[in-house]
């Protein structure tokens, strides 16, 4: 059977779309469907069925899909086994991480790795999404939370980030400061929408946490404007303090309820779970781990 057209089966069931599936292979739709028909022919089964949003496989299709993307990740495997040393790193490497983050402190750490491997090549998506990394077809993804929820993934910790709820001082003067949490349901709060708990927001640490349920009128999946909203003075914020670091130096911005701790939220590097983990994958998360270990403090995560 040809490669090609499993690797074209297999990422047409992880994106869903052909479309998608041919601008990830860098190939037209016409060839990506072209080899899945083939594919489908040498078969003598039906592995895709047409849906209103695109394509998905059939129960014989979901089953060659398991089996031959572990072909196609042994075939990966050993071609890098054979490729890669520590110093000579091949191949390319599919990266997602949150925009925002990656912005402000993703840039150097990472430069410096491509510097030191001229043979890797990168594709990188950033955004504050969420993303399905195993359907993107993604080496690694970078995210920011408390609770890891996706069992699918391995993850590894790379640095804990340490958030503040803030408000402008117009705020403060305006509507006064929370005295302690549960004062947080008679304020103004923000949303993040890529948060499925964003309206509780939790106090205390370990076992002994308490969950403050908050109202407001934006919800958004950015970042900059949920500070936004705050600098102008229109509600409190929950944001991890790589948003919110300037604004309080400033004082463009004031910390509320700042006696009363809170759990860190936490950097993971995430990745599909295989039995062998590409070593151009390793040595990028060992180089970001090995980076972000160094100055969390000094770079205000």
């Amino acid at each position: 059977m040809d490669l090609a057209a499993i690797r074209t089966f297999c990422r047409a069931v992880e994106t869903g779309n052909l479309t998608a599936a041919a601008k990830a292979l860098h190939i037209t739709k016409s060839v990506a469907s072209r080899r899945i028909q083939m594919l489908e022919d040498d078969l003598g089964v039906r592995l895709l069925a047409r849906t209103t949003k695109g394509v998905a496989p059939t129960d014989q299709g979901m089953m060659f899909y398991e089996r031959g993307q572990r072909i196609l990740d042994d075939l990966e495997d050993a071609a890098q086994a054979v490729k890669c040393t520590d110093d000579n790193l091949v191949g390319t490497l599919r990266i997602t991480a949150p925009r925002s983050f990656a912005d402000l402190f993703l840039g150097a750490p990472l430069m410096d790795f491509i510097a030191k491997h001229p043979d890797l090549k990168f594709e990188m998506n950033l955004t504050d999404e969420r993303v399905d990394i195993i359907g993107g077809g993604y080496d690694l993804g970078l995210r920011i939370t408390r609770d890891l929820d996706d069992t699918s993934l391995i993850a590894r910790k790379l640095a804990e980030m340490r958030s503040h709820l803030v408000a402008s001082p117009d705020y403060i003067a305006k509507h006064g400061a929370p005295e302690k949490p549960e004062d947080l349901k008679d304020h103004e709060s923000i949303f993040y929408s890529n948060v499925e708990a964003a309206k509780h927001w939790r106090f205390g640490t370990g076992t002994e946490t308490e969950g403050v349920r908050v109202k407001g009128r934006l919800t958004t999946n950015s970042g900059q404007m949920q500070l936004e909203a705050a600098l102008a003075g229109l509600a409190i914020a929950n944001l991890p303090r790589f948003y919110v670091y300037e604004g309080l130096e400033s004082g463009r911005l004031v910390e509320v309820l700042a006696d009363f701790p809170r759990a860190p939220t936490t950097l993971y590097a995430l990745y599909p779970e295989r039995r062998l983990l590409p070593l151009k994958v390793r040595a990028l998360i060992d180089h970001l781990a090995d980076c972000f270990s160094k100055d969390c403090n000094a770079c205000n995560l």
